[in-house]
């Protein structure tokens, strides 16, 4: 038997799974990582400690009986987008990871979007606007303040690049990653435009050479085949980022599809095939699927508002109990609403100063309501991305919480689309899979996977739809009080340390 393995880099757990040849998973390992955050807003991640999780996954999966009896075929990476991996010329780090959460370069943007016309130039040669989680705006942060840290450095990778280069010893960087800022989207190359106006032209050397997400990018070396227990010489893939990879897994490939990752993002992506179809109100990436771009609204809200719901407000941590509780409430809370932006956001609106909170509590307000109106805010903000695209048309949805059969429904009577779910959640480890079939030449169609449809209920979407409004104006209308909350905690902070 045939067999193809998917390595999925994320920004808190390291996943590889395993699939034969119909794509069915018959093998798999994680271990969670261990971001360094700072108050300052630095996220960074220990590059070594990366590459030792990413080791021990391989070798749990090189131990399974599946491939004792079989042979793996290929390799595929999805990895977190953004960030700067900089290592040199052998792979060893020359300073942590900066993950794309980072936010050090904000006053940075702030000093760059006052040059006239620049942010808009930026985003119609890459699709991107200035945002702190831009590898182009971080790196021209680290020229600006810390020069001898890429001084020091022959390479700059994303970090599925990086870890590629660790298991193979060939440097390359691959399209979809290169296309969330740095890439021109018309010729498919580094953009000279960007570096330029970002003043991190002498970088372009340090980029190593651009490949399509399905070539051969190298093959295992004998070094990482020791260390993994795979087959020396097993043919890697160039791989994808991980919402586009996460796309092509789930089957979000035609145009107007429409996915929606439930993790600690949640990402949703529109395909489209022209890029006189983009919003200018978020950005867009270059898809796994050749002459397809993806619309994204890489939201900050995500899974970790019920991890914050099953830690400080639910009586229990059991998700089929907490299931159970909000199915009891009917749809809409009774009018309370959440506002799900724990850590600011960045899409469809950019406010870092954003955050969290109830509206709408009275003193009938049950437990229930608030647990369930938590679900239903990031339904809502599922429909703000999309807002002003067609209603029409199907959603996919993957990741984590897709596991979660309660939230997909209320997902389905909020947006009005029909959901579907796949059985399997690790999409974005299926799509590197996938991707590494097509290096070898031995995939021919895209194999069926097994999903679940969702219907929105005509009453509980007609109760969503005359609700959503008020979500839309209380977020609108709460800009310049997180923005007042902002400078006041500042001022506080200020008297404090005097």
């Amino acid at each position: 038997m045939d067999y193809f393995l998917g390595i999925d880099i994320g920004t808190s757990r390291v996943k590889a799974v395993l699939f034969d040849g119909n794509f069915h998973a018959v093998a798999s390992a994680a271990e969670s990582t261990a971001p360094s955050l700072s108050p300052q807003g630095y996220a960074e991640q220990d590059m070594e400690q990366l590459w030792l999780s990413v080791v021990r996954t391989l070798r749990q999966v090189a131990d399974s009986p599946e491939l004792r009896h079989g042979e793996l075929k290929a390799i595929g990476l999805a990895g977190q987008g953004e960030g700067v991996w900089l290592s040199d010329r052998s792979g060893n780090p020359v300073s942590p990871g900066i993950l794309w959460s980072d936010t050090r370069s904000r006053a940075l943007m702030d000093e760059l979007l006052q040059a006239p016309g620049l942010d808009k130039a930026l985003f119609d040669e890459t699709g991107s606007q200035l945002q702190p989680c831009n590898t182009s705006l971080q790196l021209c942060w680290l020229q600006r303040n810390q020069p001898e840290r890429l001084a020091a450095a022959d390479y700059i990778f994303f970090a599925k690049d990086w870890i590629r280069f660790r298991l193979t010893g060939t440097a390359a960087l691959e399209l979809t990653d290169t296309s969330a800022s740095l890439l021109n989207q018309s010729s498919g190359e580094l953009s000279d435009f960007a570096f330029n106006a970002l003043g991190i032209s002498e970088l372009k050397a340090k980029f190593p050479p651009l490949l399509r997400p399905e070539s051969v990018a190298g093959s295992l070396s004998e070094e990482a085949a020791l260390l993994c227990g795979l087959a020396a010489g097993t043919p890697v893939a160039a791989g994808a980022l991980d919402v586009c990879s996460a796309a092509l897994g789930c089957g979000a490939i035609h145009d107007g599809d429409i996915y929606t990752i439930l993790g600690t993002t949640c990402c949703t992506g529109v395909v489209c095939h022209g890029r006189e179809t983009v919003s200018s109100g978020t950005r867009f990436v270059t898809h796994t699927e050749p002459g397809s771009f993806i619309n994204l609204f890489p939201m900050q809200a995500g899974t970790p508002n019920i991890d914050w719901l099953q830690q400080h407000i639910s009586l229990t941590p059991d998700l089929v109990e907490l299931e159970r509780q909000i199915a009891t409430v009917p749809p809409g809370s009774g009018g309370v609403f959440w506002q799900p932006y724990l850590n600011g956001e960045r899409a469809p609106f950019y406010s870092p100063t954003a955050r969290a909170g109830f509206f709408g509590v009275d003193q009938h307000t049950s437990r229930a309501a608030l647990q369930r109106a938590v679900f239903e805010g990031l339904a809502y903000a599922i429909v703000d991305s999309l807002a002003g695209y067609s209603s029409e048309g199907d959603l996919y949805l993957t990741g984590g919480g897709a596991a979660s059969a309660t939230w997909l429904q209320i997902i389905a009577d909020c947006t009005g689309r029909t959901v579907i779910a796949s059985h399997f959640n690790e999409l974005s480890a299926r799509g590197a899979a996938l991707l590494a079939a097509r290096s070898v030449h031995a995939l021919n169609d895209y194999p069926a996977i097994e999903q679940t449809r969702y219907r929105p209920h005509p009453q509980a979407h007609a109760a969503y739809r005359a609700l959503f409004p008020v979500f839309r104006l209380l977020r609108e209308q709460l800009q310049p009080v997180w923005q007042a909350r902002h400078q006041a905690l500042q001022s506080v902070s200020q008297d404090n340390e005097q």
